[in-house]
């Protein structure tokens, strides 16, 4: 019986180098050198190929805004684009806008419409808190929509509510009944709420004055943090921290700082500076300054803006002539407009309904630059003559003292616009572009923040050059149905068509896609033919952007709030991991 084998002992083991040779210690040194280093290398090998970067949260990005914030709060951040964008990451609605989806639930958790489309109940997220810890309620909500219709508060989201009746089944649900079937109901949903418990015992005739316009508590992804004044009392800047708490995916960048300031000039130069690292919107008199900064990346999604020029026969009488409005229109080169004004930044439209809006017609009636057309078109008017100075005229002829002199009252048209670079630069070519086929047409501008106060409000124009933003749902009604002709409505036209109303009327009564886009089309057919207003182009959305900033997809936005519709996936910071 032969004894088993065993394993050499420590012992044995501290023996070995007695009993090797020289030329067998460097053998084993060599091996053992060998082993080792195969070890780390293949270690190395194994971390270097399974290893991967990912988001990490960290990291601050300062972004300029032209303007200063003043109502940080739902109900009225709708008329200010600081406001708005503020409000847009503070703040969180029943329901949001992505480019992917469309319309998805964000405090909401699950809705259900009736079947009559009347009544819409919604349940609330339970884990939705409000920056403070304390949790989103449907008291809420039910404060928040009843200050909207409340007069005394002066929202101007109050229309978007009226003739809604809004109230709390329990504290996770609310219910909305409308009079009537409204299709973008779901769309005027996406206003932030406030919370009730900070809110309900402000008074309203104080709300404007309230410290929590300028030191906000939402229930977004970022948190109110801190703003710095200036000597002169405006603010300088505005700080936002990430809410780790925030119910949905939590944003990764920490920190967000918006600067401010007066126009878009000092903030690019800030922008080359370093003083930003970003630019909320880049007018393209200046994006070719601004693409020249290497540490920016310019993005430009779609957006559903129209500029357009409207024409108001009351101000004007020779627009109740059709001859004269087509006649115009066919001057018009828009494509050389896009071109030197927008350095090919937009795309040419020809209806109110923009292209991927539902019921677009691609095929509809276009109107192309014919010089000759126009000239014939005015030659059939009153204006058959030329003045020395070669527009289109009516002459007349006086005689004194067996002398006969000849006056001509050209055909004289005046363009109203704001005082902003492209705006003028589009109606000076427009008035280039008229004067080929004798029109004549005078400038008026008008500075941004008194648009709407002296010119819009009392329509105080013969013609308008401005841009129309569309809300999420793309709903023309603001526009063109008759009873918008006045304030505060938006149909600057002052157009007025039985068949018109009672379109746009069916197709915001229904949620039925294809009876709306069909019912789309022939409102489009029919302001086609009309020709109220000649549909210039819609310009692309410029933004200037950190290219620190990684993962930002920005292909389409419904309003320049929009640019922050994903920022949860943005991020600065990153880690290491194995996979």
């Amino acid at each position: 019986m032969t004894a088993s084998r065993q394993f050499p002992s420590w012992k044995q083991w501290k023996r070995l180098p007695r009993i090797l040779s020289i030329s067998e210690k460097k053998i084993l040194q060599a091996a053992l050198s060998l082993a080792v280093i195969s070890f780390v290398t293949l270690g190395a090998w194994y971390v270097a190929s399974h290893r991967i970067e990912i988001p990490a949260v960290g990291g601050e990005y300062t972004e300029g805004l032209i303007g200063s914030p003043q109502f940080v709060n739902p109900l009225y951040a709708s008329v200010s684009d600081v406001d708005a964008d503020l409000t847009q990451l503070i703040y969180s609605g029943l329901f949001r806008w992505n480019q992917n989806e469309g319309l998805v639930p964000d405090l909401a958790e699950t809705y259900e419409i009736s079947e009559d489309q009347k009544t819409y109940t919604i349940k609330i997220r339970e884990n939705a808190r409000w920056h403070n810890g304390d949790p989103v309620r449907s008291s809420d909500v039910l404060f928040t929509i009843q200050s909207i219709q409340n007069p005394a508060f002066h929202s101007p989201l109050a229309v978007s509510f009226r003739g809604v009746t809004a109230s709390e089944v329990d504290e996770l649900t609310v219910q909305f009944v409308l009079e009537e079937p409204f299709a973008p109901f779901l769309s005027s949903l996406t206003v932030g709420i406030l919370p009730s418990s900070l809110w309900a015992e402000i008074p309203a005739k104080n709300t404007p004055l309230t410290s929590l316009n300028l030191a906000p508590i939402g229930s977004g992804p970022y948190k109110f943090d801190k703003y710095t004044v200036e000597k002169k009392g405006d603010i300088k800047s505005y700080s936002l921290v990430r809410n780790p708490d925030y119910y949905g995916e939590p944003p990764k960048i920490e920190r967000l700082v918006f600067k401010f300031y007066h126009d878009t000039q000092t903030a690019v130069a800030a922008l080359q500076n370093q003083n930003i690292e970003g630019l909320s919107f880049v007018p393209s008199h200046l994006l070719t300054e601004v693409e020249k900064i290497r540490s920016v990346k310019i993005l430009h999604p779609d957006m559903p803006q129209a500029v357009t020029l409207f024409f108001n026969e009351e101000k004007q009488p020779l627009f109740e002539d059709e001859d004269v409005r087509k006649a115009l229109a066919l001057t018009i080169n828009k494509e050389e407009i896009i071109n030197t004004v927008l350095n090919g930044n937009a795309t040419i439209i020809d209806s109110p309904i923009l292209p991927g809006e539902i019921g677009f017609n691609a095929e509809a009636e276009k109107i192309t630059q014919n010089i000759e057309a126009a000239k014939e078109l005015i030659s059939q008017t009153d204006y058959k003559d030329f003045s020395p100075d070669g527009f289109a005229a009516i002459k007349s002829q006086t005689t004194e003292a067996d002398e006969t002199s000849e006056t001509f009252e050209e055909l004289t048209l005046t363009l109203t616009t704001i005082n902003q670079p492209t705006f003028i630069k589009t109606a000076e070519t427009i008035a280039a572009q008229a004067k080929l086929a004798g029109i004549k047409i005078l400038i008026e501008t008008t500075e941004p923040s008194l648009l709407y106060e002296e010119i819009i409000k009392p329509r105080a124009y013969q013609m308008i050059l401005t841009a129309t933003q569309y809300d999420i749902d793309a709903d023309p009604y603001p526009f063109w149905h008759s009873s918008q002709a006045k304030d505060p409505g938006l149909n600057l036209s002052l157009y007025s068509s039985h068949k018109v109303d009672d379109l746009l009327e069916k197709a915001r009564s229904t949620n039925n896609l294809e009876e709306r886009a069909a019912a789309y089309q022939e409102f489009q057919d029919l302001i086609v033919k009309d020709l109220p207003a000649i549909f210039l182009y819609q310009p692309a959305y410029t933004y200037a952007v950190s290219s620190k900033i990684k993962n930002i997809n920005l292909e389409k936005i419904q309003s320049p709030t929009d640019r922050f519709q994903d920022i949860e996936n943005w991020y600065i910071k990153t880690r290491q991991v194995l996979k």
